[in-house]
């Protein structure tokens, strides 16, 4: 908990003398790349804030702290997520347990996600990543509904590249912009806390669903 904290407080006050430690930086990118695999392949894990991670680690190479030979393992960490996705949907795609994990997803997203795969099918999954939760829930809905292997694996490769180079590329070049420069420290808060506060926000609304279902039986 102290190196997290550490992390943390380095980051915020954009310490890069502490960043750029090698087992911070590993730290760093290990928790990135466990998000990523964790939100795009299990619903209970769907309210990680995937694309504001994206967009900090841009900010975090062009400060040096990640090297630019992360991005490929960003790709790699999506990719298996969403086939992770897939194959829970397509073995347990016609049990309980697959409809008990849907019912942790809001209607909204399930009906917007049903929506997009009736109208382009499988290459939904180049719109879905730019839309939280529904990324999550596509690969199960796919999975179950038996589409080839060989062809999800294609767009699921497709669309994490689509996914991960223009998040990444945009906090790398907002990093370069003028206001950025100038409220380094404003900037780097923002950065920072835009994710936490989404993960925080997305645990409390996870807790308060469970006590809601809870009462209710």
């Amino acid at each position: 908990m102290d190196q997290l904290y550490q992390l943390a407080q380095a980051m915020i006050h954009n310490d890069l003398a502490v960043l750029s430690n090698p087992n911070v930086t590993l730290m760093v990118s290990g928790v990135i790349l466990c998000f990523l695999v964790m939100e795009n392949g299990f619903i209970p894990t769907a309210f990680l804030p995937g694309d504001t991670l994206l967009i900090l680690t841009g900010v975090l190479i062009y400060q040096d702290v990640l090297h630019m030979g992360i991005v490929p393992l960003l790709m790699v960490a999506t990719f298996i997520g969403t086939a992770i996705g897939y194959l829970q949907g397509y073995f347990l795609g016609h049990t309980q347990m697959y409809h008990r994990l849907l019912s942790h997803i809001d209607d909204k997203h399930q009906k917007k996600a049903l929506y997009l795969i009736d109208k382009y099918g499988i290459l939904t999954l180049l719109v879905a990543r730019y839309i939280p939760f529904v990324r999550t829930i596509y690969p199960y809905i796919i999975g179950a509904t038996g589409v080839s292997w060989s062809r999800f694996l294609v767009i699921n490769f497709i669309s994490s590249v689509m996914w991960i180079t223009p998040l990444v590329g945009f906090g790398y070049v907002i990093s370069h912009s003028k206001l950025a420069n100038e409220y380094q420290t404003q900037f780097m808060s923002i950065i920072v806390y835009l994710p936490i506060v989404l993960l925080v926000s997305g645990i409390v609304t996870l807790i308060y669903k469970w006590l809601r279902k809870k009462k209710k039986l």
